[in-house]
């Protein structure tokens, strides 16, 4: 029985496009990033043990848009866009792999956005490689299953159940009604794993607000042929927003 090591190593980069307008009433003496009617609200009210922003008499909430443009309606309405990605989980070891089995792993990343149109993110890190060498382990070009013995690598960002009980589909927060971030074509289908550099591995569905947690299920396996040693990936993942 043939086996090697192997290791996964996460890191993450952001990305932004910069190009962003938001509406503003002005004239030589003021400026009004925003304008609010009803019978008002506080932003920041607060104690030792709570924090609180809440208006009064809203007379609509939601958003409004065109094909040329977007209002968000309401009291508590950031005037600029954000978007943020953070890494949950600093590292994954796959252990030593073998050829009658399938190595699985997981890691955890969350991003929360306030933007127009949406984000993607990216995977653009090359699969495990043995380090200063040309070996790599294969990786899967379609959403494709594990295969015992055949050298494989892929991921998909949802809960599975083969080749073990692994992985979570996106999570919402609180709910899909707060946030709408969604596994891409190719990485959302139950026990299916795929990985090509460049890929979109994740998005937002019909709006750009609110925080998902998205978990990235991989697996690995290898074949009686797979070089032996150690193989390192650096995952790095970049975030895009859509304007």
């Amino acid at each position: 029985m043939k086996s090697l090591s192997a290791g996964l190593i996460l890191l993450v980069s952001l990305t932004i496009t910069p190009a962003v307008a938001f509406a503003q009433y002005s004239s030589t003496n003021y400026q009004t990033n925003e304008v609010f009617f009803g019978l008002g609200g506080d932003l920041d009210a607060s104690s030792t043990n709570y924090q609180l922003q809440s208006a009064l008499g809203l007379l609509g909430v939601g958003d409004v848009s065109s094909t040329n443009y977007r209002s968000f309606g309401g009291f508590l309405t950031p005037n600029e866009p954000f978007l943020e990605l953070a890494i949950d989980s600093s590292s994954v070891s796959l252990g030593n792999l073998e050829t009658t089995t399938t190595k699985t792993g997981t890691a955890i990343f969350h991003v929360r956005a306030y933007t127009d149109s949406g984000y993607t993110v990216q995977t653009i890190s090359q699969p495990p490689q043995i380090p200063a060498t040309s070996e790599t382990l294969e990786p899967l070009s379609s959403a494709s299953a594990s295969v015992i013995g055949t050298e494989q690598f892929g991921m998909n960002l949802v809960a599975n159940t083969s080749p073990a009980s692994f992985g979570a589909n996106p999570s919402p927060q609180p709910d899909s009604s707060f946030a709408t971030g969604q596994a891409a074509s190719g990485y959302d289908t139950t026990n299916l794993y795929k990985y090509v550099v460049g890929d979109t591995i994740a998005s937002t569905g019909n709006s750009g607000w609110g925080a998902t947690i998205f978990t990235m299920a991989y697996i690995a396996n290898i074949s009686s042929i797979t070089e032996a040693g150690e193989y390192v990936m650096v995952h790095d993942l970049v975030v895009v927003a859509i304007y």
